[in-house]
């Protein structure tokens, strides 16, 4: 989504749900928002977690949840699929939640298609949870990403998330909806408080690595891993080149579209550093730190059906 906010022109535009997901709210369907943790410092200051589900629940919307809960099991599914694959299998592994990245290494190099993990995603594992839960729900993730947009397109997601708004996209609607955070009473047993810190920390770049190098730590306290993150799909380009010259054997390679990570995406709002450090405060308040501690890795087998990105599907 980069090229949406660097043309000039702004002649490039993505596909906006924006029409669908009002008019399943204003029929009165059950519809439930799956809220990436880059949302935080995204609508203002007043914005708390707790205010954010109560101006949802003003729209209409059935239920709030976590997508730093989806985190947490793609974390820990990364982490054992890592311990087993390599260097056993593969020489080293590339991290599956940024589709920019994933389609872009697989495309580039399709030798290395094997080698990028194929853990679902975590707006994939969250949307479907509350699909097992919620069966007669819609699903709509509000994220930071325009190419999550083509992620829930494809023939084998499709049937799991319904509908992608970016927080611009979400912005609209609060201010057609005149939803003033300043003066919006919450309950205060309505802050999240279902992901872990490590999981929230998916929002910013370097995030997603480490959360697995820390799940690692509990796995398997004795196995070391080697990490590096690439900052923007030019430096994903090189850090590739670097691994097919066989420069990164035993590595957890983190590729992420936007400069900065999540906090950079196309569809937000607020200064990458200001969103960095409200993420950063964010992921201190999680009851827990580790995704090993995510009270519902219990359910990780029944989502955890894997699939490969096809950028052709």
């Amino acid at each position: 989504g980069m090229c949406l906010v660097n043309c000039p022109f702004g002649a490039i535009a993505d596909k906006s749900q924006i029409y669908q997901v009002c008019q399943a709210l204003h029929k009165g369907e059950k519809v439930v928002a799956c809220v990436a943790p880059a949302f935080a410092g995204q609508f203002g200051k007043e914005a708390t977690p707790a205010k954010l589900h109560a101006a949802m629940k003003v729209l209409g919307f059935y239920d709030v949840v976590e997508v730093a809960i989806g985190a947490d099991l793609c974390t820990v599914e990364e982490a054992h699929d890592f311990l087993e694959e390599v260097p056993a299998k593969q020489p080293w592994m590339g991290t599956s939640c940024c589709p920019a990245w994933s389609v872009m290494a697989k495309k580039l190099y399709p030798e290395f298609t094997d080698y990028i993990s194929m853990a679902l995603t975590p707006m994939v594992i969250t949307a479907r949870m509350v699909k097992k839960d919620h069966p007669d729900a819609k699903t709509v993730f509000i994220g930071p990403c325009s190419a999550k947009k083509l992620e829930a397109n494809r023939r084998t997601i499709r049937s799991d998330v319904d509908f992608v708004l970016t927080f611009e996209e979400m912005l609209g609607i609060f201010d057609a909806a005149d939803i003033d955070f300043s003066k919006l009473q919450a309950n205060p047993e309505d802050e999240m408080d279902e992901g872990t810190g490590m999981g929230r920390g998916f929002a910013v770049g370097g995030g997603v690595a480490a959360a697995v190098v820390e799940a690692v730590k509990h796995i398997d306290p004795d196995r070391k891993i080697q990490i590096e993150y690439g900052d923007g799909l030019k430096n994903c380009r090189k850090m590739l080149a670097m691994a097919k010259a066989g420069k990164r054997d035993g590595y957890l390679l983190e590729g992420m579209g936007c400069p900065g990570g999540c906090v950079a995406g196309a569809g937000t709002i607020a200064p990458i550093r200001d969103s960095m450090m409200t993420v950063e405060k964010f992921k201190n308040a999680a009851p827990s730190m580790s995704c090993t501690e995510s009270p519902y890795l219990d359910r990780l087998e029944e989502v955890e059906q894997k699939y490969e990105i096809n950028h052709h599907d």
